[in-house]
């Protein structure tokens, strides 16, 4: 849980604010150094680890404007919008060090207070822009439905075009956002549109993409024998979304059970169920944040890791079908495919895909308690 803490005894002190600059008076804080403080001729709210909400605001729909000032460094700023807590909202982000590169403005949800960067990356979540450092940059981010446009220093055009957002569509609340004492801010403003509660459309799925899934309460991965499925691991049925993503954060949160020598990790057990009507060899293409044991009925296949810089120094560790396969052996009748799926940072998530065997199914789950 994170703890809130109001700016209203700081803003009171703060000396009269111009009025184009909002004096964030009674403002939730949560970041143990964010402040106000005077920075480019404002009085502005900086954010070093943390997020700062907006009292007494509901918003759907929309426009959100605000002004940062980046200071040139590795870090991530932006805004928070529809939060039903504050471990749970839509986020796009300004990768402040990333400037007029591919990735420089990201969009992705938080579930449990877990990031998924990992496993939303490309067209529709991220984009180029230029991020100026030391002085101040305008951002608007347009929402309407399922999706959002993000313009950037006064572009008369979306950089960002967000069109599927994932956390289904509420009123919450609007915030800002910040990591490794990137930004200041300051000018916010929301305007929310009543707007009718919208229908998310639906694309058709891949063929062979698993879509139906079993996954088991979340536990802490240090220390787990993966030469097994431990015999009392229960499941609960989950759909991953159409594109074949199972994003884990959505259906967990970490394990609050940790071992004294814990190391972060944590880990759920995701389960398919596959019927075979005869033996046949198929091939499983699959992709995975951070780590990874597939099991086929019980037996270890296959163990491997993605996650952030561990293949090398550029990779990121984002999820993509196809990066991995295998080729399994399947006698007629009733198999199960499981992953032990790792999360360590950015992401938790696994999508896979049944290819060269059209006749082999994957059966509803059932849910065991």
């Amino acid at each position: 849980m994170v703890l809130l803490v109001s700016l209203s005894a700081v803003a009171s002190v703060a000396g009269r604010q111009d009025a184009a600059t909002p004096d964030f008076a009674g403002w939730d804080v949560a970041d143990r150094d964010g402040r106000l403080m005077p920075y480019l001729g404002r009085q502005t709210l900086f954010l070093s680890r943390g997020i700062a909400l907006m009292p007494n605001m509901l918003f759907a729909d929309g426009t959100i404007e605000f002004d940062v000032a980046i200071h040139g460094q590795a870090g991530f700023a932006g805004v928070l919008f529809r939060g039903a807590s504050s471990d749970d909202y839509e986020l796009i982000y300004l990768r402040t060090h990333r400037s007029r590169q591919w990735d420089a403005l990201q969009y992705t949800p938080i579930n449990h207070g877990q990031e998924s960067w990992q496993l939303y990356s490309g067209e529709g979540y991220n984009a180029s822009a230029e991020l100026p450092a030391n002085r101040w940059v305008h951002v608007r981010v347009v929402v309407e439905g399922y999706g959002a446009e993000v313009f950037v220093d006064g572009s008369s055009v979306p950089q960002l075009r967000v069109r599927d957002l994932k956390r289904e569509w509420r009123a919450g609340r609007v915030g800002l956002w910040g990591r490794s004492g990137a930004a200041n801010f300051s000018n916010v403003k929301v305007t929310p549109l009543d707007r009718p509660r919208p229908t998310r459309s639906t694309n058709a799925p891949t063929p062979g993409m698993i879509l139906q899934w079993s996954i088991s309460r979340s536990i802490a991965a240090t220390g787990v024998d993966l030469s097994r499925i431990p015999p009392a691991v229960t499941y609960e049925p989950v759909t991953a979304e159409a594109t074949g993503i199972l994003n884990i954060a959505q259906y967990r949160s970490p394990s609050s059970v940790r071992p004294a020598n814990d190391d972060g990790r944590d880990m759920v057990f995701a389960r398919a169920v596959l019927r075979a009507p005869r033996e046949v060899r198929a091939r499983v293409s699959f992709g995975f944040s951070d780590d990874v044991v597939v099991f086929l009925d019980g037996r270890p296949l296959f163990a491997g890791r993605s996650g952030y810089l561990l293949r090398d120094g550029s990779d990121l560790g984002t999820l993509s079908v196809g990066t991995t396969a295998l080729d399994l052996p399947l006698t007629p009748g009733r198999h199960e495919l499981t992953f032990a799926v790792i999360e360590a940072f950015g992401g938790w998530g696994v999508a896979a895909k049944i290819e060269g065997a059209p006749d082999v199914t994957v059966e509803p789950p059932g849910q065991d308690r």
